[in-house]
């Protein structure tokens, strides 16, 4: 492992292992109470069945059993833990970095060519150009490494890898998609578990640079670094990994090359050639191990044209993967690896319950039906009981789960959930590489689905008030709820088993039209969302990163970014100075973790208290500078919350009593300062300090140089319209959230307890 061996940290895999093992025994309680209830529920459930409505009683209740086994599947998902910490690596092993690419931009796998090239341990890389592009082919020789493409390109990214082991002969593959940028401390990570040899396969977290991602839900709103894989990656693939069965995710992943030759290759046969491989490995007697510390960041769904052509792929190739190795009776699989991989399909079931869940109140408004014998017991059980169910499995989810949330993303992904079944009766899927575009495009055809039920939802409803008031009905809750009125009346006179007579009622009309709003609801946030998240995206990411600039021109006023991005920035000024810029180009010192570069901007807009416009990039060199800090996300991490985290009912309770506890990292305002160390090398040493104060409180300081515990020292803190000479303790070092190692700047960070006391 790179960087300093005794450095304190707190890893990734760390936090999760410490969010998981507490409440570990409210969890499974709640686990088993849903298991139970849910079982006497729906064996209670089949017995009111409406007689007068067969199919559309038959459709809800397959609807809640449905439900039941996704259930089952978030439980088992949840059920166990393993916390890995990454053994040292082996020195003098052969390994080749794999670039897969097809249709990529030139400036996407430029990027990702030259972090793979700078994996600190000893390595080639090559690209592996399907697309067989001129542009790809001279990248590669400007840059020094393979370049490799096939005469076609059959088999998709199967066949392309199979391509590349074909002219390698070292004894590890690692492969990083084209749009994922590998961190210096990659290849070290992953390689000592190697050591273990009949170890297969090592797969690391899929994480992303681009929050605002369509993926991501809310993220710069302080709510954490959510995004819909969040669950599968923090708690699902290493529950996987409990049970030898982790399963590949196709980047940020390393490779035995005997073992792949033991299975005959990458498999060819799905197009989701990542879990088909581990579940080949794991059928020939392999370990697969996943160890959650993210090595690589990549770009996220843009957009909901991107989501959804990785979805399908996703869905239509792990269907077809099971399906092809006969998961069920194949040979040489644990039940806990069947299960491991079952789990993967059985998710799929999401898109048909939603489907069923979507048409049962509209079917209700429009002809009158009860989807259940509806009495006032059957009603207050039938609605409680999801009620009950939510509290349990949002305890199980380790507070990745918010209901809300996963009502969304259900919305989004049921359409693609319903046609990749299609992977269980016929052939395999074209493959439809991904987009990998920063700027999200709104196209409302694929919006159709979400739309249909937005406006059906509402006409449905009308229909049936319509109807309501032509052939007004009162049944068995309308009366109780008049008895309850009339103060003459007690509630045991009330009859909770009346059967309420079929055909219109307010009390069917009340309650399907709540569930059918509720679904409208759901559709059109969801519609805002996509359109939301496109208009704010731009051709390169816009990093919210608060680095310390200075402005050579007026004095050397210090400065602070807002948002920075390769081609683009945005600066914050003082009131007084940011009338006075009247010039069309500006001239600007970056302090960056490692140096400070110069730039000129070509002012594009301004306000009362910043500027923004475009870098003029006369050297690329310079770009790539500015580009390694801004792709050199661990140390971005130490001042995001990096792992979201959503209340559970246990968290409720808790308080209720004062007894709550720290659910995660309370969310800070982080600001630059320059540090005065006292040492030549470090003049200008730039760090950032969580919410300063003067008010003789403990805060947390990133610093790129190193700091002597105990010491004082001098700096100048520039907050959003001012710059303060301040002084500060070091109390103690804090351990940091992420592997010791090197950006890809080279920049190496620390993390320090410190109280700031003098200002002026």
């Amino acid at each position: 492992m790179t960087g300093d061996p005794h450095k304190p940290y707190i890893s990734v895999s760390s936090q999760i292992e410490q969010r998981f093992q507490r409440r570990f025994w409210v969890r499974r309680c709640a686990a088993i109470i849903y298991m139970v209830t849910s079982i006497i529920y729906l064996a209670w459930r089949f017995t009111i069945i409406n007689p007068d409505s067969i199919m559309l009683s038959t459709i809800y209740y397959v609807a809640e059993c449905f439900g039941f086994i996704l259930g089952l599947t978030a439980i088992f998902s949840s059920w166990n833990h393993i916390h890995r910490r990454p053994p040292s690596a082996p020195s003098g092993l052969s390994v080749d970095v794999f670039i897969p690419t097809y249709k990529e931009s030139l400036e996407i796998v430029r990027r990702t060519a030259i972090a793979a090239k700078h994996i600190e341990y000893p390595h080639q890389t090559w690209i592996l150009d399907d697309g067989n592009r001129t542009e790809i082919r001279q990248l590669a020789d400007t840059l020094g490494i393979n370049y490799l493409a096939r005469s076609e390109n059959s088999n998709a990214k199967a066949g392309n890898l199979n391509y590349g082991l074909q002219h390698s002969n070292a004894d590890f593959i690692a492969v990083f998609d084209a749009d994922h940028i590998a961190q210096p401390n990659a290849l070290h990570t992953m390689l000592g578990f190697f050591n273990d040899e009949k170890i297969a396969l090592v797969q690391t977290p899929q994480d992303y640079y681009n929050i605002d991602a369509f993926q991501y839900m809310n993220p710069r709103q302080k709510a954490g670094l959510w995004h819909d894989q969040s669950f599968f990656y923090n708690i699902g693939l290493s529950n996987q990994d409990t049970h030898d069965a982790a399963s590949c995710a196709g980047t940020g992943v390393t490779y035995r090359r005997s073992a792949l030759d033991a299975i005959g290759g990458i498999p060819t046969e799905t197009v989701t050639e990542d879990i088909h491989t581990s579940l080949k490995l794991n059928k020939a007697g392999h370990r697969t191990i996943y160890l959650k510390e993210p090595v690589a960041y990549g770009i996220a769904a843009a957009d909901l044209n991107d989501y959804y052509r990785t979805r399908h792929r996703w869905a239509h190739g792990n269907l077809a993967a099971l399906k092809h190795e006969n998961i069920f009776f194949c040979q040489g699989l644990s039940l806990g690896q069947r299960l491991s991989y079952l789990s993967l399909g059985l998710i799929y079931l999401e898109g048909w319950q939603q489907l069923m869940l979507l048409l049962v109140p509209i079917i209700a408004l429009v002809f009158g039906l009860a989807p259940f014998e509806i009495t006032i017991f059957n009603v207050l059980l039938v609605l409680s009981f999801p009620i009950l169910t939510l509290f349990l499995l949002q305890e199980v989810g380790c507070g990745f789960n918010r209901y809300w949330t996963n009502e969304i993303f259900a919305m989004a992904r049921w359409p693609i959930h319903l046609i990749s079944v299609t992977a269980l009766f016929g052939k395999k899927l074209p493959w439809k590489s991904s987009i990998k575009n920063i700027k999200g495009h709104i196209d409302w055809h694929l919006m159709l689905p979400q739309i249909s039920v937005l406006l059906i939802s509402l006409m449905a409803v009308g229909w049936a008030v319509v109807r309501l008031t032509a052939d007004f009905q009162i049944g068995p809750l309308g009366y109780a709820v008049l008895a309850l009125l009339d103060k003459s009346k007690t509630i045991s006179q009330i009859d909770i088993f009346a059967e309420m007579p079929a055909g219109y009622s307010i009390e069917l009309v009340v309650i399907a039209s709540f569930w059918a709003l509720f679904n409208a609801s759901r559709a059109l946030y969801f519609i805002t969302k996509v359109i939301w998240n496109a208009k704010q995206s731009h051709e390169h990411y816009r990093f919210s990163l608060p680095l310390v600039a200075a402005l050579p021109d007026y004095s050397t006023t210090l400065i602070r970014t807002e948002q920075v991005a390769e081609e683009w920035i945005r600066v914050q000024l003082p009131s007084s100075m940011a009338e006075s810029i009247r010039e069309d180009q500006l001239k600007i010192e970056l302090y960056l973790p490692t140096h400070i570069l110069p730039v000129q901007i070509q002012i594009g807009d301004r306000g009362s208290d910043w500027i923004e416009g475009k870098f003029i990039w006369e050297d690329e060199t310079d770009r790539d500078c500015l580009a390694n800090c801004l792709y050199s996300i661990e140390w971005h991490r130490e001042f995001q919350i990096r792992h979201s985290y959503f209340y559970t009912p246990s968290d409720a309770v808790l308080a209720l009593f004062g007894r709550s506890e720290p659910r995660q990292p309370t969310a800070s305002e982080w600001q630059p300062l320059l540090l005065d160390t006292g040492n030549s090398e470090d003049q200008n040493a730039y760090a950032l300090v969580a919410n300063p104060t003067f008010s003789q409180q403990e805060t947390s300081l990133i610093s790129f140089c190193v700091l002597d515990p105990t010491a004082s020292y001098h700096c100048h803190w520039i907050s959003k319209d001012h710059s303060y000479q301040a002084e500060f303790k070091v109390i103690e070092e804090e351990p940091i959230s992420c592997l010791p190692g090197k950006g890809l700047d080279g920049s190496t960070h620390k993390r320090y307890k410190v109280i700031f006391f003098g200002s002026n």
